[in-house]
């Protein structure tokens, strides 16, 4: 939802990034509850932004199995932020499913990132 003078005043641009599970949810279902549940006018996503699925090792990342590297296990390896999200760019699943590996996350980073610094 937005505030009404970003209604009003028409400059507010909503853009959604998301995977490939939450698209249904979010494009319809979530809109339409909005909807009808209240009168007022919602601002609705403008773009939506999806990728297919980054799975870690060759399996689903699960938080609640621990398999994964989230947030916090991130943090404790003292790796910079910057090399995460460098990292994460580019193994981005745009067209096809995509594989977090320790091995490439390392080769990547020394081979890419560090050579070209």
């Amino acid at each position: 939802a937005s505030s009404s003078s970003s209604r009003e005043n028409g400059n507010l641009e909503y853009v959604e990034f998301m995977g490939k599970d939450n698209v249904p949810f979010h494009t319809v279902m979530f809109p339409s509850c909005l909807l009808a549940a209240h009168p007022e006018p919602w601002t609705l996503m403008n773009k939506i932004s999806v990728t297919e699925y980054l799975n870690y090792e060759d399996t689903k990342f699960s938080k609640s199995r621990g398999v994964g590297v989230f947030g916090t296990d991130a943090r404790d390896t003292n790796i910079i932020s910057s090399a995460w999200r460098f990292y994460l760019l580019s193994v981005r699943p745009e067209t096809e499913d995509a594989q977090f590996r320790w091995p490439d996350f390392q080769a990547r980073l020394n081979n890419e990132l560090l050579a070209n610094v």
